[in-house]
C-alpha cells in the first residue's frame, strides 16, 4: 500500500459542486501538497523540467488538480513498489501530456493505464511522445479488447504472452475482464486505424506499435 493520500475521484469533476466548501478546498489543498511532494525532486534535478511541469499543474482547475494529483501519486507509489530508479530526466512533454489528458479522465479503467504510463516514463524515460496521444483516443471498452487481443495472441507468441500477463494483472486488480471478439466491430477499427493491431492469418493481433504501446501502460517497469 502507499503511503500517499488517495482520493475518491471517480466522478469528481461532475460532483465537485456536492462537496461541502470546507471539505473541497481541504481535498484541493491536500492534492497540491502530495504533488509537489512527488515533483520536488523533478525540480531539483532539472528545474526547467520541473518547473515547466509545476506550471501546467498550476493553470489546471481545482478538480482537475485533484484528478492530476492523484495520478502522480499512484504512479510514485509504482515506481516505489518496483524498487527501480528515477530517471534523472523524465521527458516534460511526456509528463505534461500525461497530467493534461489524466487531469479529465474518470474511468478507473484508464485511470490506471495513465498511472502507468506515467511510471513508465519515471523510471525509464524513454515513453515515446506518442503514446499519451494514442492513450487519450481509447475508451475503456478499447483499451480492455486491446488487452484482450493481447492476451488471445499470447497463447501462441510468447513475447506476447508477457505483455498479456503484465495488463491482466491490471485488470485483475480492478475487476474488470477482458474483452476479444473474433469478429469486426467498430472497435476494431478504431484499434486498426491508431496502427494498434492489424487482421493477419485469420485473427486478430498486435502490431509492432501496439506491443510497443502495451509495454509502456502495463505496468511492467523500466529502468536502472
Amino acid at each position: 500500500m502507499s503511503d500517499e493520500p488517495s482520493f475518491d475521484i471517480v466522478g469528481i469533476g461532475k460532483a465537485a459542486e456536492a462537496i461541502p466548501a470546507k471539505a473541497w478546498v481541504q481535498l484541493v489543498d491536500t492534492a497540491c501538497v502530495t504533488f509537489r511532494q512527488v515533483v520536488a525532486p523533478l525540480t531539483a534535478l532539472t528545474s526547467g523540467t520541473g518547473r515547466l511541469i509545476e506550471a501546467k499543474f498550476d493553470r489546471m482547475v481545482d478538480a482537475q488538480k485533484v484528478l492530476a494529483s492523484d495520478t502522480v501519486s499512484t504512479a510514485s507509489a509504482k515506481v516505489k513498489a518496483s524498487g527501480k530508479r528515477t530517471v534523472e530526466s523524465p521527458s516534460a512533454r511526456v509528463v505534461v501530456a500525461v497530467l493534461e489528458h489524466s487531469s479529465t479522465e474518470t474511468n478507473p479503467v484508464l485511470r490506471e493505464l495513465w498511472a502507468n504510463l506515467l511510471a513508465q516514463e519515471f523510471t525509464s524515460g524513454q515513453v515515446h511522445p506518442e503514446f499519451p496521444g494514442l492513450l487519450s483516443r481509447l475508451s475503456a471498452e478499447e483499451a480492455q479488447v486491446l488487452a484482450g487481443v493481447a492476451h488471445h495472441q499470447g497463447e501462441t507468441n510468447l513475447r506476447v504472452m508477457k505483455i498479456a500477463n503484465d495488463l491482466l494483472s491490471v485488470f485483475k486488480v480492478l475487476g474488470v475482464s477482458l474483452k476479444f471478439r473474433e469478429e469486426q466491430s467498430f472497435v476494431h477499427e478504431h484499434l486498426v486505424n491508431l496502427n494498434l493491431i492489424r487482421f493477419d492469418r485469420g485473427a486478430w493481433a498486435l502490431t509492432l506499435m501496439g506491443e510497443a504501446f502495451l509495454k509502456s501502460v502495463g505496468g511492467e517497469l523500466g529502468g536502472a
